[in-house]
Parts: C-alpha cells; structure tokens; sequence
C-alpha cells in the first residue's frame, strides 16, 4: 500500500490535499501550484478541492479511472478557463499534479509545471512528463490548466510503484535543481528541508509500504469450548431453579394426559380445562412479575446532617431547590439548605397549619381560615379565605415511593414513619428493607426530596436530613 511520507506546501502558492478509504487501499492526492503569490489563488485552489472532493472520483473503479480522468480533466480545463479570464493574474492558468491510488498502483495527472519522479536506490528518473529543457518552455507547452483557449492534452499514466519506492511531485523550477545534482538520497533530503524555509517551496512525496498482514482470529480452543457451555448450563439451571418451580414438566405432563386420553373432550369439559393450563401460566407470570417488581435491595438510611433550633415547630416542613421552609407557631422562617443560615423570617396573624410549595409557589395555610401564596421570598402575591378550618395533613401517615419519585427505585418501598424513627418495607413482600431511629421522638416529617434524595424530620427541638441511599 501506498502511504503519505512528507509534504510542503506554502498557501497560496501551493495547496495539498488528500483523501483515502478506511481501509487504505483506495485514495487519492491532490497537489496544486502557481508561482504568484495572490489572494485569488486561495479562491481557486480551495474551488478545485471542493470540486474533486464532490466528483464521483470515489466511486470510480480502477477498470474506469483512466477514462474517468480524461473526460473530467478535459470539461475542468474549461471551467477553469472561464475562472482564470475574470482574475488579474499574469499566468491565467495553473499546475496541478494528481495521483489516484489503487494498493501499489497510482494513475497520475500532470498539468503546467508539476513534475513526477521515481526516488530509487541511487538515482532519481522522471515518472511522468520528461523533465530535461522544461525550463525553456513555453506556456503553452506546458500544458496549464485553464490557459489555452483549446482543447488541453489530458493522458493519464499507471506507475506500479515496488515495495519502498519513493515516488515525488514538485514544481519543476525545484526538479531542475535536483537535475543539477549528483544524485544520493542524502541530496534530495536536504532540497526538500530548504523548502520549508522557502516562501514558495512545494512537494509530494509518497513512498510504498508493505500490505499489512491480516491478523487470524484465533479459534477457541477445545476445553474454552466446553467451559463456554458448561457456564450456560449452569446460568440455564439457575434461572430455572429459581423461576420454573418444575413448571415445565407438569405442563408437559398434563399436555401428555390430554394428547393421549382416549376419551374426547366434552364441549363443557374444555373451558374447565383451558382454566387449568391458563391458571399455572397465571402463576408463573405473577413470579416472575414480582421478581422483576423487587425494588433495589441495597437501601439504608442515614442522617446527612442535623441542626438545633430555639423554637417550636408546628407544622410539616417544606422545600424547594434552595430553602427549607419551618413553621413555629404564627412565624414562616426560610433556611438556606446549604449554609444552613436564616434567609428571612415573616410573621402571620394566625399560627400556622401547613405549608407546601406548589410549582414555585409556597402556599402557608393558617389557623384563621385564612390561605396565603408567597413568591419570590416572603412577598405575599395573593390571599384567600376558605370556610372550613385547616386540620393539616396527618404526621404519620405511610407513604409510598416508586420510580416515578425516584429513578434508582426499580419497584415500590413503602415508607412506615413512627415516632422512635423511619421503617422502609418492600411493598411486594412486606419485607422491611432497612430503618433508621432516633434518640427523640419525631414529631414532623417532611414529603420527599427528589433533587437531594432526601426527608427532613424534625426530631425533638432539632431538624435531621435523612438521606435515602441505593446501593446497587
């Protein structure tokens, strides 16, 4: 295969450019050159990569590429013409040096002068165009492309390139130079290292590589093999231990019975036979069901953080992102959740029954029949009174959470609060899962912290966060 080893090129003067397939066989390189140095050139150098990067070049086969060149090249002559006219440029016209590969072939396109050579061993012949007297030239010889104002001579040329072979591109005001020289590969080295340096300097140089060995995947071996199907055996044995409860051999059996029962079924006897058989499916899928119900098994609760307060609380807690909202008889205080710190205090003309925060709203329901909406801090944006008295919602009422509360629950736990602590049961079993206790008597929950995982209870004449953990 044939690979990219070096290349220069000094916009706008010259351009490079590339493209392969994924697996290296196909590509193409592109290498495009005028001795002007003019910002129009950047124009039309990027107009003809685009131009061959959206042409069917890709999708040309190697049977096809020689003619695909010729009809290409001769309609682009054309279009670069009628480019070339409309610019201000001395030399309306361009040189450009194109190479399609296929493996170890390239079938090259040279145009104005870009020349191609051969870099062997001890010595360095032309591939393409002969490179002798090129300097003395005319334009027209030179086989530009968009200056005649006729037909350009497009002859495509095949070069096998052998095994670490070098082939070169460059300007032929470059070519004469390593022309001039005694050839060792230690010259044309230091030639194409001056052309970093020069404001001008432009090459290609390609070198072919040795095809990549194809890696074998190797075969299992025989006793990988057999413990590949022992370890399914064993998992086929475990599911069916812990879910077939030897269904599988009395459906069959009782398929069996009924196959080979001489005795034909009875237009009365089918649906009661029917029940049976669906009965058993009934009961398997219900197991499985519940299994696949069972919430997370690694659940505990522990106490996050806790801070004591100089007041009673009477009413349930309440949160939004950033505050934590307590009532103590007719006062409404907000703490940061973070800081822990008072952000403000507002005092009602009633004790306080409940609080709740409502789409960012946080709705204070108080003893007078009376019920606020606060926004935006302690701002009160509307009031209204209702003709029943507020009782609040019952402190210790169990409470579900499932994994629309909380996505890490895959089923249902139940949450069963009392006044020495928190017990959580898996509703599916009544199995209690985990519980955590408290020194002092709870006497106000608050609902679930979604964002923080969270409870806040407050305990005695303290609140507790009490974090909801889920372990697998």
């Amino acid at each position: 295969m044939i690979t990219l080893k070096d290349r220069v090129d000094n916009f706008p003067n010259g351009m490079f450019e590339f493209n392969s397939s994924q697996d290296g066989r196909f590509g193409w390189f592109l290498m495009t050159w005028h001795p002007e140095d003019d910002p129009i050139l950047e124009e039309i150098q990027i107009q003809i990569k685009i131009d061959l990067r959206n042409s069917a070049l890709g999708q040309t086969s190697k049977v096809e590429i020689e003619s695909w060149l010729k009809d290409f090249f001769s309609e682009y002559h054309w279009k670069m013409h009628a480019v070339f006219r409309k610019t201000g440029l001395r030399e309306k016209g361009i040189s450009l040096f194109l190479a399609v590969m296929y493996d170890n072939e390239l079938y090259i396109m040279e145009f104005g002068r870009m020349l191609c050579g051969l870099v062997e061993k001890d010595s360095l012949r032309p591939a393409g165009r002969p490179w002798n007297n090129f300097h003395v030239k005319s334009l027209d010889e030179m086989q530009m492309l968009g200056l005649s104002e006729s037909d350009i001579n497009v002859k495509p040329k095949r070069i096998v390139l052998p095994e670490n072979q070098y082939l070169i591109a460059l300007p032929s005001v470059f070519a004469d130079q390593l022309m001039q020289m005694n050839f060792d590969y230690a010259s044309i080295n230091t030639l194409l290292k001056s052309m970093f340096e020069e404001s001008n300097g432009c090459f290609l140089l390609l070198e072919s590589k040795s095809k990549l060995a194809v890696v074998k995947r190797s075969r299992f071996k025989p006793f990988q093999i057999s413990a590949f199907i022992i370890i399914i055996l064993t998992l086929l044995a475990l599911l069916y231990i812990q879910f077939g409860n030897r269904w599988f051999e009395s459906t069959s059996r009782k398929l069996k019975i009924l196959l080979t029962s001489k005795s034909s079924l009875t237009i009365e006897q089918i649906p009661q036979t029917l029940n049976i058989q669906s009965e058993t499916i009934k009961r398997q899928l219900q197991k499985i069901e519940r299994f696949a119900n069972l919430p997370a098994r690694r659940i505990r609760l522990t106490e996050s953080w806790q801070t004591d307060l100089n007041f009673l609380v009477t009413a349930n807690p309440a949160f939004d992102i950033n505050n934590i909202y307590i009532a103590s008889e007719n006062n409404l205080l907000a703490f940061d959740k973070n800081s822990k710190k008072l952000e403000w205090n507002k005092g009602f003309t009633s004790d306080i029954k409940g609080i709740s925060v409502i789409r960012g709203n946080l709705i204070v329901f108080l003893e007078d029949r009376q019920m606020l909406c606060l926004r935006n801090g302690s701002n009160v944006t509307w009031t209204q009174s209702f003709d029943d008295k507020f009782l609040g919602r019952q402190t210790f009422a169990p409470f579900e959470l499932n994994n629309n509360d909380d996505p890490r629950i895959n089923g249902s736990i139940l949450f069963v609060p009392s006044e020495k602590g928190i017990f959580i049961h898996d509703i599916s079993t009544g199995e209690q899962i985990t519980s955590i206790l408290f020194e002092k008597r709870l006497q106000y929950l608050s609902d679930y912290d979604a964002f923080n995982n969270c409870f806040y209870a407050v305990v005695a004449d303290g609140v507790h966060c009490i974090a909801l953990d889920i372990l697998n």
